[in-house]
């Protein structure tokens, strides 16, 4: 059973120091079993941490690398590989992976896994409990892997009733303000919320007599939503706590030094389970750390961030390696840019980002926190061993440039073995943006998120490109679910939301320029250089952005054949323009 907290920093829970908050089943679950110091997500956001667990694989080869984006098409991953063994694989409230029919996990838990309102997110159908009760019951023999995900203690925190803002001690890394202590306070009360949650689960499990057959673990995600906390590098975004039980395995109250990520959940899951090392996974069961056959375990982590499409205005990718002898080397690719996140402006309660603007301009430690978070040198280093608020960068210390230059190209070496380039990194997986229009380029996508949908509210839509290979071809486009255009066999056309396809006669040549015109009326216009091939009404607005994703040659998260396969040749200039192609300067 693995129960997977949303945003918990390791250092607010009660067994890893934390005075104030009370998490009495989390310290349970630590004197029972193992707990891990060293314990680090892949990625500081969500999905992209979540595909890491459950795929094995950093976040640029598994695909995930943006909040909400897809895994790459047919990437195995966990429910597949237990399912091979045996095993029944389910999943009890949040998944927040892409595109989720490609885990087969068994789903229960659903309306507690969805974001609001924050009452479900208790399970207040008890659906976990209650499976875990039946389970053993009726299926004692066959071997379970239970994932329990609530969205707790992710925002929006419930209210505070348990603390006194101003007897809490605050985390140095936190302005203290009166706004940020109330915000600190509902964030507390959410933990506890989780720590009795995991109780109920721990309960049913020794309930149901599996207690002692059971490997227990308790992980979160990323660090909490605060500053320079998730969606940042920094250890406070990535550092996470790690508890594994397992009786008669694990010696209780141990604690583990040995430097372990997220991308190893999968790979010790398998090996828990009594299977074969998958290869070609980037991360490594620790199943001999548990069994204190093995002190060690990575000599260094990676990690990364590449922000949100939300925020595709301040695109701030950064990646990061952390070592076992405790330096942290962080590599920021658009230092120049400002770093703005949901904290900033659009956080669901609890808001105080104000109070730090206000509070920087005389407090020399306010605006000491607040630049940290919004501005990022290029290059920084820290001694987790001595600092670890991150707050002294040793990048431009001379007694460090020996180190830092390892640690270059110690992070060269893995970003070169993973296959991304600084070019890759520093364009990142967004549109670009023009006035009236946007390009993708091929193989890429952009998700909805990405889109202000009150100025991208096209009347007319025009998608312009040109191509070459329509002989071999494939897709073209996919226009977040509402059509797919394509070029296949010397045909071009449309496959419409409802299965149904318009296409083109043969043509006689297989490249040149493509002009489509679609009204909100449903008119729809192609020319192939510039000869008229279709036209059509398609009897519904089919120009508006919604739910999903708009693509350049591929299916985002898809592997498809036939027309729509992923483009064989090449797209050059795939636009989208709103409502006319000026020709004014």
């Amino acid at each position: 059973m693995i129960f997977i907290a949303d945003d918990l920093n390791q250092h607010d829970v009660g067994c890893y120091g934390n005075k104030d908050v009370k998490t009495p089943n989390m310290d349970q679950l630590a004197a029972e079993g193992m707990r891990f110091k060293s314990a680090y997500a892949a990625s500081p956001m969500c999905a992209p941490s979540r595909s890491v667990m459950f795929t094995g694989l950093y976040p640029f080869r598994n695909g995930s690398q943006m909040n909400h984006f897809t895994v790459r098409p047919n990437t195995r991953n966990l429910p597949q590989f237990l399912q091979k063994l045996g095993y029944r694989v389910v999943i009890s409230g949040k998944t927040d992976i892409f595109p989720l029919h490609n885990f087969p996990f068994e789903r229960i838990g659903e309306e507690f896994g969805k974001y609001a309102p924050i009452e479900n997110r208790t399970d207040r159908k008890k659906e976990t409990v209650n499976m875990i009760s039946t389970h053993f019951r009726e299926h004692p023999e066959q071997p379970i892997c239970l994932i329990v995900a609530p969205w707790i203690p992710h925002v929006p925190w419930f209210p505070n009733t348990d603390f006194d803002p101003q007897k809490i001690k605050l985390p140095e890394y936190l302005a203290d303000t009166k706004e940020t202590r109330k915000a600190l306070t509902a964030y507390y009360q959410s933990i506890g919320v989780a720590d009795r949650m995991l109780g109920e689960v721990m309960q049913a499990i020794e309930g149901a007599g599996a207690k002692n057959n059971t490997v227990t673990m308790f992980i979160s995600d990323q660090g909490a939503q605060f500053p320079s906390a998730k969606w940042s590098v920094y250890d406070q975004g990535l550092r996470i706590p790690m508890i594994v039980r397992w009786p008669g395995k694990v010696n209780p109250g141990t604690v583990s030094d040995a430097l372990v990520s997220l991308v190893d959940l999968t790979p010790t899951l398998v090996d828990l389970a009594g299977g074969k090392a998958i290869d070609g996974l980037d991360g490594a069961s620790f199943k001999d750390v548990l069994l204190n056959k093995k002190k060690e375990h990575h000599p260094y982590i990676f990690a990364e961030t590449s922000m949100e499409p939300h925020f595709w205005y301040n695109y701030t990718p950064s990646r990061t390696v952390i070592t076992k002898d405790g330096f942290h080397y962080i590599r920021n690719y658009h230092p120049g840019v400002r770093f703005i996140t949901h904290i900033d402006k659009v956080e669901q309660n609890e808001f105080y980002f104000d109070s730090w603007i206000a509070g920087a301009a005389t407090n020399p430690k306010t605006k000491f926190l607040l630049d940290r978070y919004s501005y990022h040198p290029p290059e920084e280093l820290f001694d987790l061993n001595n600092d670890r608020s991150e707050f002294s960068n040793l990048i431009t210390n001379p007694a460090y440039y020996s180190r830092v230059n390892e640690l270059k190209k110690l992070l060269d070496k893995e970003l070169d073995r993973q296959g991304e380039t600084a070019e890759m990194i520093q364009e990142g997986p967004l549109p670009k943006f023009f006035d009236q229009s946007y390009t993708i380029r091929q193989n890429g996508s952009a998700a909805d998120l990405s889109f202000n949908k009150k100025l991208w509210n096209p009347h007319v839509l025009l998608v312009t490109a040109y191509l070459d290979q329509i002989d071999k071809g494939g897709v073209i486009c996919d226009y977040f679910n509402n059509f797919k255009l394509y070029a296949y066999h010397d045909q071009i056309g449309l496959v419409l939301a409802n299965g149904k396809t318009i296409n083109s006669d043969k043509l006689s040549v297989d490249k040149g320029q493509l002009c489509m015109t679609l009204s909100e009326k449903g008119d729809l216009v192609v020319k192939f250089n510039q000869q008229t091939i279709i036209t059509q009404n398609v009897e519904k607005d089919l120009t508006k952005i919604k739910g999903g994703y708009v693509s350049c040659g591929i299916i985002q998260g898809e592997e498809m054949k036939g027309n729509l396969q992923s483009y064989d040749g090449r797209i050059t200039d795939l636009r989208f323009t709103m409502n006319e192609l000026s020709r004014e300067p």
